[in-house]
């Protein structure tokens, strides 16, 4: 059976301006809240970043674009797999706050299955810069 790769996109509008929402997609602490269980990242343009999860399972990646304040885009893969996709976090200022969408593409998997994964870490990103904003 012939396999394509997927692309899925979710947003999520957060009530903060698109420089404290920033902080929790760099802020190692603030990852942990919303992307993985421990996360190692370097927030520059040929930076690494490393994602552990407690079910054992690792996905590295390096950084492909860092645009403060509006997008950060990163390709990784599972250990031990050649697949491998793109994930691009695009902030837009909006009334009242700020529009997060997270797109990720080339996966080889149900767009149902990263659908579900992606909406789940957004919902735990409202909550992450929750925190930061009362900090």
């Amino acid at each position: 059976m012939f396999n394509l790769a997927h692309t899925v996109s979710r947003s999520i509008l957060l009530d903060a301006p698109p420089e404290e929402v920033w902080a929790a997609l760099v802020d190692p602490e603030a990852l942990r809240e919303w992307l993985a269980d421990e996360v190692e990242l370097e927030a520059r343009e040929g930076g690494e970043i490393v994602c552990r999860y407690e079910r054992g399972e690792e996905r590295r990646g390096e950084v492909e674009l860092v645009e403060e304040a509006e997008r950060l885009a990163f390709r990784w893969h599972r250990e031990g797999s050649a697949d491998q996709s793109r994930v691009e976090l695009v902030l837009d200022a909006v009334a009242g706050g700020t529009e997060v969408t997270v797109i990720e593409s080339g996966l080889r998997v149900s767009s149902a299955l990263l659908a579900a994964g992606w909406s789940g870490s957004l919902r735990r990103l409202r909550l992450a810069v929750g925190r930061l904003v009362l900090a």
